[in-house]
């Protein structure tokens, strides 16, 4: 894995992606210019040039450009090397620059606290900085830039001449830097990276006049921490790396902390065409300012000649929050969803809401069917019509539908990360389909209230039944079905009007939970209360036998004895009153649901034309 992120960073460099996205630090950015007269170098009190930057300002200035690029050849590895060790206030590790918060100044949260107050520490500072130096004049130099700044009063007197000094945060940066070319700053980082690179020099090896040693690169290095330790190993290190692949890992995970690379990030290996065009996307976006996708990415390789239908072997990296969420290897990017029968996925409007896109590939299915049937809680469409991504942000439940909504995408979640961005399709089952779909409908359910005469979740529920019916065949499965749930549909449908009319009797489990659904909805529309929403289906959606459902429809039924009932209803309810079955009602509530929301065969024509006139228009997303 090291190897090949290190190949990568090189074919970075070679197409200048490391210089690209380089900005300051927020905060304010002093340059100090020394003067030289008479063989002698001073710095006259005054000369000095002033920069604030905050990331509100797009464009950095050419002046705050520079500041970038030397602080970049000037910042420490982590706290734990920096030069201001214990305190670790100072968080440049170079001669020609100091670098600290706000906060560690007279007023700021932490000068209060320090035992050593930073001011006073810049000797201390200065004195390992200047170790990184072989030229004696250069040391000379260094001396007087930290005559200039070694003292609290010394600060003061060049801060309390910047108006913006007073309007600083404690998070924002002040950095004093000496005017000097970028190749000196480069030059002392590179004496100072050779010492820092490596996570510990206690296995340094030098072999050939190369150093090799433990890899830093997220690797943590537990000597001290018994229990984080193999108490039994025979080996104390697994491996080493040389240093320059630990310069080149720095530099990678420099360039991934800068926010200019695609995430998911595809790292091509083997294949130098493909990872040429990749790389060179990735540096159109960054100069562009927007950070290409990755499905821009997949899709413009796609649409190549010379790739199409051959994007594969790749890693698959996803960094966020300086954290790398997962490193996965893609043998093959299977960029189509096509069924059995080689046609694209697609939505049937089984439920008569004029819902049916065609989902011919994985973004259209992350897209238009994950935004729908986890409510927008995985993938965000926001109010400005854009998307964001959960797959691996902390979320509040709070901003989900519901805690089950929660819950649902905190289950499944990877597996459809796996799905679409590794093309998994073992990781997305029928079983897991369903369990989402049955769920997040009953959540639905649960949720729904009458506004403004139409039920808030009417869309919402006819728009998952569309989904389940038509999509859950083509999710990986244990057995391939006989028969279909969309099939199944159509018979149901055809059978209740044939039960209506004496014409056939209830033989199956199926037939009697579709029947249920429609004898229930039916029923409900008897009510005369106002609250008609589909709260009240739950007492009998709750049910686990079919024994205490039928007792349950009974008492629906007696509740509303007193009403007219058509004599398509008649024979359907008797039959569901005589039929008797073991199996769970749970696992027959697709078709119950089915039955409940398919055009209901009970009504008479006059009881039809009421319930046309009473049926809840869509609800736009």
């Amino acid at each position: 894995m090291l190897k090949e992120l290190v190949q990568f960073t090189q074919s970075l460099k070679e197409q200048e992606m490391n210089t690209i996205g380089v900005v300051p630090k927020e905060g304010l950015h002093v340059v100090l210019t020394l003067r030289k007269e008479d063989n002698q170098v001073y710095w006259p009190p005054g000369s000095f040039e002033p920069y604030v930057y905050s990331k509100k300002d797009k464009t950095p200035s050419e002046q705050l450009q520079r500041c970038a690029a030397w602080a970049q050849a000037a910042w420490m590895v982590n706290t734990n090397k920096c030069f201001d060790l214990p305190a670790k206030g100072i968080h440049s590790c170079s001669p020609y620059c100091l670098a600290f918060k706000r906060e560690s100044l007279k007023g700021g949260a932490k000068y209060t606290d320090a035992k050593t107050k930073l001011p006073e520490r810049i000797n201390a500072y200065f004195a390992k900085a200047i170790d990184l130096l072989d030229d004696e004049s250069e040391m000379q130099r260094i001396e007087v830039f930290k005559y200039a700044l070694n003292s609290e009063e010394k600060l003061d007197a060049i801060l309390n001449q910047i108006p913006e000094y007073e309007s600083l945060k404690d998070a924002n940066y002040i950095v004093f830097y000496l005017s000097e070319p970028l190749e000196a700053y480069q030059k002392a980082n590179t004496k100072y990276l050779a010492d820092k690179l490596f996570n510990t020099n206690q296995f340094n090896l030098s072999v050939d006049e190369m150093v090799y040693g433990t890899s830093d690169f997220f690797n943590g290095f537990p000597a001290k921490k018994a229990y984080l330790s193999h108490q039994t190993a025979s080996f104390d290190i697994a491996g080493r790396i040389s240093s320059v692949e630990a310069r080149a890992l720095f530099e990678f995970q420099d360039i991934m902390g800068r926010g200019i690379l695609p995430r998911p990030l595809p790292i091509f290996v083997d294949r130098d065409e493909l990872k040429k065009d990749a790389i060179a996307l990735f540096k159109k976006g960054a100069e562009d300012g927007e950070r290409i996708g990755y499905k821009e990415i997949i899709e413009t390789l796609n649409e190549n000649p010379r790739h199409k239908d051959d994007i594969g072997n790749y890693y698959l990296l996803f960094y966020l929050a300086g954290e790398i969420k997962d490193f996965d290897f893609v043998s093959k990017f299977e960029y189509s969803l096509n069924d059995e029968a080689d046609k694209p996925w697609k939505v049937t409007d089984w439920f008569s809401i004029n819902y049916q896109p065609t989902v011919s590939n994985v973004f259209d299915f992350q897209y238009s069917i994950l935004v729908s049937i986890l409510n927008n809680s995985l993938v965000v469409k926001t109010k400005a019509g854009g998307f964001q991504y959960k797959f691996f942000d902390d979320i509040d439940a709070k901003y989900c539908k519901s805690d089950n909504t929660y819950l649902l995408v905190m289950k499944y979640r990877k597996a459809f990360y796996d799905f679409i961005y590794k093309s998994k399709r073992q990781a997305v089952t029928q079983q897991m389909f369903d369990d989402i779909l049955q769920t997040s409908i009953l959540d639905d359910l649960r949720l729904d209230e009458i506004k403004n005469n139409r039920h808030t979740q009417e869309y919402s529920i006819r728009q998952k039944l569309n989904i389940w019916f038509s999509l859950t065949e083509n999710f990986e499965r244990k057995h391939k079905p006989i028969e279909t749930m969309a099939n199944k549909l159509q018979a149901h449908r055809k059978f209740i009007h044939q039960l209506t009319k004496n014409e056939a009797t209830i033989e199956t489990d199926e037939q009697y939970a579709f029947t249920v659904g429609q004898v229930i909805y039916y029923l409900l529309t008897k009510s005369k209360t106002s609250d008609t929403s589909y709260k009240r289906l739950e007492p009998f959606l709750q049910q686990v036998h079919a024994k205490e459902l039928n007792k349950a429809i009974a008492r629906l039924f007696d509740t509303y004895k007193h009403e007219t009932f058509s004599s398509n209803f008649r024979t359907p309810f008797a039959e569901v009153m005589a039929y008797e079955t073991k199996a769970s009602i749970r696992d027959l509530m697709p078709t119950t649901l089915a039955g409940i929301f398919s055009q209901n065969a009970l009504f008479s024509d006059k009881e039809t034309k009421e319930e046309a006139e009473t049926e809840p228009t869509p609800i736009e997303e």
